[in-house]
């Protein structure tokens, strides 16, 4: 193996270990994630309730009928039919379908960036 491809498994293998600091695997729980310690958080349980305080850095779901209310730089989706109340958001990407995402402001960004692949997904800004 070459010092560079070392070096980027290196990375990849770093970058992997580190991609997440709170999972939720466990269908229907309910949880509450201190974003100020817990920077990124990955969601695959069904039917899961989480609730940030202080703004994290991601949430990666990949759940299906889960609700999501705090605030998140970046909101990557790719399960179905989840909620989000976000109070600020900079960044959405969606993949997954029937998704309901509401935010009020941005966190430091001059506009959300919105990606959606998925359908019947609605994304709003509210008061």
């Amino acid at each position: 193996m070459s010092r560079i491809a070392f070096g980027i498994a290196t990375v990849m293998l770093a970058a992997t270990a580190a991609s997440a600091d709170v999972k939720v695997v466990d269908d229907g729980a309910k949880v509450t994630v201190d974003c100020a310690k817990e920077k990124v958080v990955y969601i695959s349980g069904e039917k899961v309730s989480v609730t940030l305080n202080g703004t994290c850095d991601a949430v990666n779901i990949s759940s299906d009928g889960s609700t999501v209310k705090g605030t998140v730089l970046r909101l990557n989706i790719s399960g179905d039919s989840n909620t989000f109340v976000l109070d600020a958001v900079d960044q959405i990407m969606v993949s997954g379908d029937r998704n309901t995402v509401t935010y009020k402001k941005t966190v430091s960004a001059k506009k959300v960036g919105v990606m959606s692949s998925g359908s019947e997904n609605k994304i709003n800004q509210v008061k």
